[in-house]
């Protein structure tokens, strides 16, 4: 079991690598829209891994099982190298049953993910269709296409579902009612 205080120590150091990640994602040169687009998507993947991991660390710093004060209490105090040797023969212990063992540090992770952009072999985070250029457009022709399956809507062409595809709330949550007209609404003291 990996004690507490070395989880919250790696999460601090995740942290700052995120952080650091995120500097020279900012940083580097982005030549073209769908550079920019990725790289956007870049950012908020490692916002949202910020985001989650300081929420651990500040699940762990309340303490609520108390594991953590236990911990601090067992490592401090009279019997302190004791604890400190028991803690390492259980490692030695660990290591002579795993000996192939692989560690792979965390710098690793966010180096390969800095290389992967600057090797162009970078996945697109977002897919667009090829009407939309890669951000310069938007295409609705699906969300047109799932406007005309639902049950109770008007069946109304392109053109028109554009000028009002915004007005979802028109659409009533039940198929088989119709939406009430602003008369209908004020007479009813709404």
């Amino acid at each position: 079991m990996e004690s507490v205080i070395e989880q919250q120590r790696s999460w601090h150091e995740e942290r700052e690598r995120i952080e650091d990640t995120m500097v020279k994602e900012m940083l580097a040169k982005k030549t073209s829209n769908k550079d920019q687009i990725n790289s956007e998507h870049r950012l908020k993947y490692l916002l949202d891994r910020y985001i989650q991991v300081t929420q651990h660390l500040i699940a762990s710093y309340e303490d609520k099982e108390g594991l953590r004060k236990d911990e601090m209490s067992s490592m401090t105090g009279g019997n302190e190298f004791s604890e400190f040797y028991g803690r390492l023969r259980v490692i030695k212990e660990f290591y002579k049953k795993n000996p192939n063992e692989a560690v792979r540090p965390m710098s690793i992770e966010f180096d390969d993910f800095l290389k992967m952009r600057e090797s162009g072999n970078d996945v697109n985070l977002v897919d667009f269709t090829a009407e939309e250029g890669y951000g310069k457009f938007l295409d609705l022709n699906d969300c047109y296409l799932k406007y005309r399956n639902l049950k109770g809507v008007e069946k109304i062409d392109y053109l028109n579902y554009l000028s009002q595809f915004d007005k979802l709330f028109d659409i009533p949550k039940d198929p088989f009612t119709r939406p009430r007209r602003k008369s209908e609404t004020s007479n009813l003291g709404i």
